[in-house]
């Protein structure tokens, strides 16, 4: 029996060093493993600081540049088929020239100036077309011309209260179902940011609560200024609120204490509730043009002028996944309801008084590498009097439904490759709008109406 236990305790006195030996190997494996992973994790956020980094000093000499030169150029081929007849089959360019700089910029107060001159377009009345940028080729139709789209004066106040003042872009959260984006206000617009009050890391809960107004003429000629055929230029008073919101986001803190500025919540919502007056929507009418069409499509009286006026409210909502990436998917709602809209005068005594855009895109919200990238689709569905057609995207107008899909890639550093492909109807073929009507009857479609546009554009 002794000897069994001195044999067993010999067994086991020869075996623990290899038993030790495998354990040490394993804890070295798991520790190499460890340092793998913590040096790939420093890497990628080196790379993420030097991007920052990068980011921030371009914007730095940007924004005390006193004079940039800006711009783009653009060629596409744009085709229209209105039930199975060819509209136009066409090569069209676009060019936008600007120059912006800052003029002051010293304690959290900040004064810049933008100009811009571009393409534009005259309708087959002679009327400026403000949301139509691109032009036919000489010899394809429509009259070339030059006008100044934007022209302003930008104040901001610590990073809370902006005020621009001039011809200025539209500053909408949304689609094109209201406002198109080449659409430019004549006057005064403010905007103040509510989260700049919050606790940072309340903020980074509620990314942005923001109050955005604007005030101003909509008639005007091809320079913006007012036109002198209304006796009292049309004006518009507009506003929206808009609600960001990240439920999941969890602010980390740095080893400093201070909150670290990467997200870390795939999913954020926002919420936009607006309101928008016109008042002179027959003066609209007499001075600016719709562009593809030669008449309004809102609904005209006995009298021949539009019946309705435009009071109108608007509900945008918006689902971002995968926020955490560059390519995000966004799915979104956008409609609107014109509360001054007037029943149309006849059997049906319709107030075709509601409109609405529903989609989902998958890419980047901005190109800044290359091969980034855009899908959408979306339906849109208008009614004639819900919106005025002169200020909405010139491939909707009023007066139609379909869907459209569009795919834009970031093909070199400055060029981007783009597609649209629409297919549509008129809503009423009782009023004007794209599509045509059987012959046997005038008020059915003989067919939808389809829209293909592609071509690429170079920004500097």
């Amino acid at each position: 029996m002794i000897r069994f236990l001195l044999l067993l305790l010999l067994l086991l006195f020869t075996a623990a060093p290899l038993l030790a030996q495998d354990t040490s190997t394993d804890v070295e494996e798991d520790l190499k493993i460890r340092i793998q992973r913590l040096e790939n994790e420093l890497a990628n956020l080196r790379s993420r600081v030097e991007q920052r980094e990068r980011q921030s000093l371009d914007q730095e000499l940007r924004s005390k540049t006193i004079a940039q030169i800006y711009g783009d150029v653009g060629v596409r081929y744009h085709m229209l088929f209105e039930s199975q007849t060819e509209t136009f089959n066409r090569p069209e360019f676009r060019l936008h020239l600007g120059v912006f700089g800052t003029a002051f910029d010293q304690e959290n107060q900040r004064l810049r100036y933008d100009v811009r001159l571009t393409t534009s377009v005259l309708d087959q009345n002679g009327k400026p077309v403000p949301t139509v940028s691109w032009l036919p080729f000489p010899g394809f139709g429509s009259r070339i011309g030059v006008s100044f789209d934007r022209f302003l004066l930008d104040f901001e106040l610590e990073r809370t209260l902006q005020v621009t003042l001039g011809r200025f872009p539209t500053p909408w959260t949304g689609t094109e179902l209201l406002f198109d984006r080449d659409y430019h206000f004549q006057g005064l617009s403010e905007s103040v940011r509510f989260d700049r009050f919050l606790p940072e890391a309340v903020s980074r809960i509620l990314p942005r609560i923001q109050a955005v107004s604007v005030q101003g003429y909509l008639s005007q000629n091809n320079i913006g200024i007012p036109s002198t055929e209304p006796k009292t230029p049309p004006v518009y008073i507009g506003g929206q609120f808009r609600l960001d919101f990240a439920p999941f986001e969890r602010p980390q803190l740095t080893p400093e204490g201070e909150i670290a500025p990467e997200i870390n919540s795939d999913i954020e919502f926002r919420v936009v509730v607006g309101m928008h007056w016109f008042d002179g929507e027959e003066g609209i009418s007499q001075t600016l043009g719709l562009g593809y069409l030669s008449q309004t499509t809102n609904v005209l009286g006995s009298n021949g002028e539009i019946q309705s006026e435009f009071l109108i409210g608007e509900v945008y909502a918006e689902l971002v996944l995968l926020r955490t990436r560059r390519a995000r998917v966004k799915a979104w709602f956008h409609g609107t309801y014109n509360l001054h809209a007037n029943e149309q005068q006849d059997a049906r005594a319709e107030r075709n008084d509601q409109a609405f855009d529903a989609g989902v895109s998958w890419g980047m919200e901005q190109f800044d590498q290359r091969w980034d990238f855009s899908f959408a689709f979306h339906y849109f569905y208008i009614e004639a009097d819900a919106l005025i057609p002169e200020f909405n995207s010139e491939v909707l107008n009023t007066n139609i439904k379909g869907w459209e899909l569009s795919l834009a890639v970031r093909v070199f550093p400055t060029m981007t490759a783009f597609g649209e492909f629409t297919i549509s109807e008129r809503e009423n073929y009782n009023l004007n709008g794209f599509g045509r009507g059987k012959r046997e009857d005038p008020n059915s479609s003989s067919g939808s109406s389809l829209r293909f546009r592609i071509g690429l554009y170079l920004d500097f």
